[in-house]
């Protein structure tokens, strides 16, 4: 018998961990003793699922893949884990296991879990990616802004098509910001990719800007040992 099924027995309530990212309105969290009336009636709803598909002969555990994927999608197109597990209401921990690589994340997960999932529509067409509420590692990003650090992209220049300030950009690049909003990180490897085929002169930024951002990137990025990771833009 697993700790829920003891519970809805009328034993006690599984201990709910300290860490627990578990909200209300969520099935599991009545299983840890909640008795908001909203709790409870997502535990409801979920019994009855499960008893309704077990009467039609549904397996209740499904091949994660599908899931997953989705979920790798919609983190690509700006969502973060916290973003999907708002939207289907499962936890924030299952959903960052399915964000594993396929060694690593469960070979089977609850059919719920898997149609809440992909239940998630994705954006259409040049429509813009799903507003990123959650954080993200920005050491990507960092990478990304070191990079044009050394092609001598300012950081003022960046910051003002970023919709951020200087002190942000600087942050992020010099690591000192370890983690930032989805949005942002999404903005950074867009303008990453718009500078690719252009210069900081040729964009208007003044030659002697352009220079020192470059002098004083090379020195930064050789003091953090970064420049193997920006090697491949061919200046470090």
């Amino acid at each position: 018998m697993t700790a829920s099924q003891d519970h809805a027995a009328g034993g006690q309530p599984p201990r709910r961990p300290v860490r627990s990212r578990v909200r209300h309105g969520q099935a599991s969290c009545a299983d840890y003793g909640c008795a908001r009336p909203g709790c409870r009636q997502a535990a409801l709803r979920a019994r009855r699922r499960r008893d309704s598909d077990r009467a039609l002969g549904l397996a209740a555990r499904v091949d994660a893949g599908p899931a997953a994927l989705r979920a790798a999608v919609l983190v690509r197109r700006g969502m973060s884990a916290q973003d999907i597990a708002d939207t289907t209401g499962i936890s924030v921990t299952l959903v960052r296991r399915l964000l594993r690589t396929p060694e690593a994340r469960p070979a089977r997960i609850a059919r719920s879990t898997a149609e809440a999932v992909l239940g998630i529509p994705l954006p259409g067409p040049g429509r813009p990616p799903a507003r990123g509420r959650g954080l993200t590692s920005a050491e990507p990003a960092a990478v990304a802004l070191t990079e044009l650090a050394l092609q001598g992209w300012p950081a003022t220049y960046l910051a003002a098509r970023l919709d951020t300030s200087a002190a942000t950009v600087a942050a992020v690049r010099d690591g000192t910001r370890r983690r930032i909003t989805v949005a942002l990180d999404v903005r950074i490897h867009r303008l990453r990719l718009r500078l690719v085929g252009t210069t900081p002169v040729a964009e208007g930024v003044r030659p002697g800007d352009a220079a020192r951002t470059r002098a004083w990137a090379l020195r930064a990025a050789g003091r953090r040992g970064r420049c193997l990771e920006v090697s491949r833009a061919g200046v470090c």
